[in-house]
């Protein structure tokens, strides 16, 4: 992968590519799954609270459900485009076939800053996208999480709109919804936990000493901040992290703890204003020397021309 503007699903199919060749699959193998199932593209006026009408582009893609139903997450972000929710689609099918999850692979997001929304505004938003796809989610068929800029709360008015819809409560159009309403217990720490479960699994194979060396962690959203969070209880010093507002350094070691109450504070979007550690950008971050990198952002930040 090279270049800041690699298109997502083109390196997708070069991956399929590569590893098709590598363990001789069947070609005809090679084109049902260099072309996903189902494209919904969709176009969602929102009321704006100043009484204006705002049109949002939204997608959705199933990518193969010949394993189970399509699996996976709703973003909200600028960079959503087609060939993102494609490509994100795409690898989620080889990630539960991996780890023999029964489910396929599919994505959705809408192109939107978030941050720019009011909660009404974005409740809005949320349910119109869900009314305009209820016909290609569902239980059996898709089931959307969270992911980049939406959690528990988006997943809970998802849940409600498609509810309303059927006539009667239906706990299994979405997962990651708030424990109250049917959620699971330790949901929202699950990915980040886990990221730093396989980084340590991976350190105990080495013979490291956790307390002896350092991990960099770019992103700092849900999935950033539960692996800084265990990696720090196993013993790792976090050197540095980062989200939309930059990255945050200390050779010293972060202060986590802090930075996770100053973000999680719905005062704070970002870490602008923490005050912790010393400013850097994220093509420094991903340079710093250290023992373990946890790639947490967005695809295609690790390429030919930034090789850390």
């Amino acid at each position: 992968m090279s270049g800041k503007e690699s298109n997502p699903f083109e390196n997708a199919l070069k991956q399929l590519r590569l590893a098709c060749d590598a363990m001789g699959i069947d070609e005809n193998y090679y084109e049902v799954l260099s072309h996903p199932k189902r494209i919904v593209e969709i176009a969602i006026p929102v009321k704006m609270d100043d009484g204006h009408i705002k049109v949002f582009e939204g997608f959705r893609v199933l990518h193969n459900d010949a394993r189970g139903p399509g699996k996976c997450g709703v973003r909200y972000a600028m960079a959503v485009d087609k060939d993102e929710v494609k490509a994100l689609a795409t690898w989620m099918t080889w990630k539960c076939a991996t780890v023999g999850i029964p489910y396929g692979g599919a994505k959705g997001g809408i192109r939107v800053d978030p941050r720019k929304l009011s909660i009404s505004e974005l409740e809005r938003l949320t349910r119109r996208f869900t009314a305009n796809i209820i016909n290609v989610i569902g239980p059996e068929t898709d089931i959307p999480a969270p992911d980049m800029n939406t959690g528990g709360r988006e997943m809970g008015w998802m849940m409600d709109t498609y509810s309303m819809q059927k006539g009667h409560v239906v706990h299994g159009v979405v997962t990651g919804k708030p424990v109250e309403i049917g959620g699971s217990l330790g949901r929202v720490q699950a990915t980040g936990h886990g990221v730093a479960f396989i980084a340590n699994e991976y350190a105990k194979k080495k013979g490291w000493n956790p307390s002896e060396k350092t991990m960099v962690i770019q992103g700092f959203g849900n999935v950033g901040q539960y692996a800084a969070l265990t990696a720090m209880e196993y013993g790792y010093k976090i050197l540095a992290v980062s989200d939309i507002s930059g990255g945050y350094y200390d050779p010293n070691g972060l202060d986590i703890d802090t930075m996770f109450k100053y973000i999680t504070n719905p005062a704070n979007r970002t870490l602008e204003g923490c005050c912790i550690g010393q400013k850097i950008t994220n093509e420094e971050l991903l340079a710093l020397e250290c023992d373990i990198l946890a790639p947490c952002a967005l695809e295609n930040q690790i390429r030919e021309d930034n090789d850390p």
